[in-house]
């Protein structure tokens, strides 16, 4: 259940891109935007992972890179917001169109 809460922000950014937009360069834009939040959420997972040291557990703050993992107090707040504020507008551009 957890895991399914810690990746809503990736996943979401994925079926984010493919909502409908006719503006081409707005649609770039937002997708674009949408693809840096995902990566950019991902960031301290991919450092904890990247900077564990063979055979110790990347969730280990003493020997693996757990220590990264705390980053998601100022991340995740700041990528839920970017979210929530692209969630808005691809909603609000794709109902203009109709």
């Amino acid at each position: 259940m957890e895991a399914i809460l810690f990746f809503l922000i990736p996943i979401s950014s994925c079926f984010l891109v493919f909502l409908k937009d006719h503006n081409r360069v707005r649609k770039l834009t937002t997708n674009a935007l949408l693809i840096g939040n995902a990566v950019f959420f991902l960031i301290p997972i991919m450092l904890a992972y990247f900077n564990t040291p063979t055979g110790e557990s990347m969730w280990n703050e003493n020997t693996g890179g757990g220590a990264y993992l705390w980053l998601y107090f100022l991340i995740f707040p700041i990528s839920a917001i970017g979210q929530l504020t692209l969630l808005i507008l691809k909603i609000v551009f794709a109902s203009k169109e109709k």
